[in-house]
C-alpha cells in the first residue's frame, strides 16, 4: 500500500485523505468501477478525527439533510454490525428548559424521515436510566433506539478492504504541496516520506503546508482527471493551494477515560446531558467528553489530563448522578473537529474537476457511508444521489442558505 507511484501515470480519480470519509468515497467509487488512488501522509491515521472520536452514531439531528445521511448510514452499518462493532443501544439526550420545546418541535420531521425517537419526561428518564437521580434543570429527553456506538477504526478498515478488493490503491506517507487545475487534468505536486512521520512532523506539514524537508523522501507529480479532497480539518490548506477559501476551523476536542467502581453503563448507549457532557461505557471504563465553548481554533492535540477531568467532566457527571461521586481519571486524548459556521459538512463539487467531502463538524463517522455514496454518484454521473446532499454544497456560504445544526457537542 506504500509503493511509490510512477510519476508519468495519469489516474481517473485521486482522493486526498484516507480517513473514514476518504475511505468511504474510495469504496463508493470502486463500486462504480472507478479505481481511485487514495493518498495520505499517514494511513494509520494517528492524528485523524476518525481515530480520535467518541464512537457515537445517531440520526438525532434537526436538519433534514443530516438526518437523511445518518439514517442511510445506519441502515448500512446494520448490515455489517458484527464486523464494525455497531451496538444499537440508543441515544438518550437530556434537554434543559431553554431547548426542550425546540427539541419537541423537530420530532415530526425526524419521524417523517423515518427516525424512531421518543420524548421522555423527567420521571421517565429516571425510570429508563436509574443512575440519573438528579434532574435539576432537566425539562425532558429524547431517546432514539436505533442510534448507538460503533468502532470507527473497524468501519474505516471495512471501507478500505472493500475498496481495495475492487481496485482502489491506498498510498502512504504522501503529502500534497501543490495543486494545479488545467482544462483537461489536475496536477498534484507531492512529497513522499521514506519513513513514517512522527506525530509532530505530521502536524507540522499538515497545518503549515510544509513539506518536512528535514525528513528524507522524494518529490513527484500526480496527474488525474478528477481530484477529491477529503482531508478533514486540513482540507482548507489544500483548497488554499488552489486559491480557494474554506470557512472550516479546526477545533480541539478532549475525551476522558474514567473509572467508576460503583457502576458502569454497559446497558446503555450514548447519554448526552443538558450541560453538553456526553458519555458511554467503554470496556471497563466510561468514556466522557465535553466541548468548552471558549475553546479557540487551532491544530492542537494537547490533552489536559487530570486538570480537564476535574474542571469539565467530574462536576457535570456528579451533578447528574450520585453514583459518580468517586470517579477516577484513567487517561484520554485530544483530537480535532473540523467545524463550519453552521456546524454541517461541506460535500459537493468545487470546480470542474475538483470535488470535496470534509468538515463534518463531529459527524464524519455518522454520515460516512451515505456521504461517500452521494459524492461518488455526483462524480460518476454528474447528478445528485437519492439522498440529495445539495444543501451541503459550499455554495450555501455564498447564498447564505446555511444548514445550521444546533445539536452539536
Amino acid at each position: 500500500m506504500s509503493a511509490p507511484l510512477p510519476s508519468s501515470a495519469r489516474y481517473d480519480v485521486v482522493v486526498v485523505g484516507a480517513g473514514i470519509i476518504g475511505s468511504s468515497v474510495a469504496m463508493a467509487l470502486a463500486e462504480r468501477r472507478v479505481k481511485p488512488v487514495v493518498i495520505d501522509p499517514d494511513l494509520s491515521g494517528r492524528l485523524s478525527s476518525s481515530e480520535k472520536n467518541a464512537g457515537g452514531v445517531r440520526a438525532t439531528w434537526w436538519q433534514a439533510v443530516n438526518i437523511r445521511l445518518c439514517l442511510a448510514s445506519i441502515r448500512y452499518y446494520e448490515t455489517i454490525r458484527d464486523e464494525v462493532g455497531f451496538r444499537q443501544k440508543g441515544y438518550l439526550w437530556l434537554y434543559g428548559p431553554d431547548t426542550w420545546e425546540e427539541a419537541l418541535s423537530h420530532l415530526a420531521l425526524q419521524r417523517q424521515l423515518g427516525h424512531e425517537i421518543e420524548a421522555l419526561s423527567p420521571k421517565q428518564i429516571s425510570e429508563r436510566v436509574p443512575e440519573i437521580d438528579k434532574l435539576e434543570g432537566v425539562a425532558g429527553a429524547t431517546f432514539s433506539p436505533r442510534d448507538g456506538l460503533i468502532n470507527s477504526n473497524l468501519l474505516k478498515v471495512h471501507y478500505r478492504a472493500k475498496a481495495s478488493s475492487l481496485g482502489a490503491n491506498f498510498v502512504d506517507r504522501v503529502f500534497v504541496f501543490g495543486i494545479h487545475e488545467e482544462h483537461d487534468e489536475v496536477r498534484l505536486e507531492c512529497w513522499q516520506a521514506d519513513e513514517p512521520l512522527s506525530d509532530a512532523a505530521l502536524n507540522r506539514i499538515l497545518s503549515q503546508d510544509d513539506t518536512g524537508a528535514a525528513q528524507s523522501g522524494r518529490t513527484f507529480e500526480l496527474r488525474c482527471s478528477t481530484l477529491v479532497i477529503c482531508a478533514g480539518a486540513w482540507s482548507p490548506n489544500l483548497l488554499k493551494l488552489m486559491g480557494l477559501d474554506s470557512p472550516t476551523e479546526a477545533v480541539r476536542r478532549q475525551v476522558c477515560l474514567v473509572h467508576n467502581r460503583q457502576t458502569n453503563f454497559e446497558a446503555y448507549g450514548m447519554i448526552v446531558d443538558s450541560s453538553g457532557l456526553y458519555f458511554h461505557n467503554e470496556g471497563p471504563y466510561i468514556l466522557a467528553g465535553y466541548s468548552p465553548l471558549e475553546e479557540p481554533p487551532g491544530y492542537s492535540f494537547r490533552y489536559d489530563g487530570e486538570e480537564f477531568f476535574q474542571r469539565e467532566i467530574w462536576p457535570r457527571m456528579f451533578a447528574r448522578m450520585s453514583c459518580c461521586e468517586r470517579l477516577r481519571h484513567i487517561g484520554g486524548w485530544a483530537g480535532l473537529y473540523a467545524v463550519t459556521p453552521d456546524r454541517s459538512a461541506i460535500v459537493g463539487q468545487v470546480t470542474a474537476r475538483v470535488f470535496e467531502a470534509h468538515s463534518f463538524s463531529g459527524r464524519g463517522v455518522m454520515q460516512s457511508y451515505a456521504a461517500g455514496q452521494e459524492l461518488a454518484t455526483l462524480i460518476t454521473t454528474g447528478r445528485e444521489g437519492p439522498l440529495d446532499a445539495r444543501p451541503l454544497s459550499r455554495q450555501r456560504f455564498v447564498t447564505k442558505n446555511l444548514i445550521v445544526e444546533a445539536l452539536h457537542i
